[in-house]
């Protein structure tokens, strides 16, 4: 299971500087979104509700599929509530679940670490999974 920062450092790598920026030095998740993003408030809402439906407290947490989903979908149903889900934010949300959903595809099969190297470099290794006697 990723924790929390590895999971935006690879949304990061998948939807691309602009639309997710993360600052590596950040030390709570509404800074783990850079203020260059693009959807800057739409960017913040998702990585505090990913940390809070996971159950976070530190960013260097385990994160799980469907809690992640789920924030997703919180922030998409709270937007269209207060008629602030536009064409666009729609799209990106649909790209961050998209994003999601592949990363963690595999984890039911081994285990995968998400990789902080640079971009360029295999992004996620497969761990095989050792049974106890």
């Amino acid at each position: 299971m990723p924790s929390y920062r590895s999971l935006f450092i690879e949304l990061e790598r998948a939807l691309g500087k602009v639309l997710l920026p993360i600052d590596r030095e950040a030390t709570e998740p509404a800074r783990l979104i850079s203020s260059n993003a693009a959807f800057l408030d739409l960017t913040r809402s998702v990585a505090e509700n990913v940390y809070v439906q996971n159950g976070c407290r530190s960013l260097y947490d385990p994160v799980g599929l469907f809690p992640t989903l789920d924030a997703l979908g919180k922030v998409k149903s709270e937007r269209r509530t207060s008629d602030r889900l536009d064409v666009v934010a729609a799209d990106f949300l649909e790209r961050v679940g998209e994003a999601v959903i592949r990363l963690f595809a595999d984890a039911g099969r081994d285990t995968y670490e998400i990789s902080t190297k640079p971009p360029g470099q295999t992004p996620l290794r497969r761990t095989k999974k050792v049974r106890e006697a």
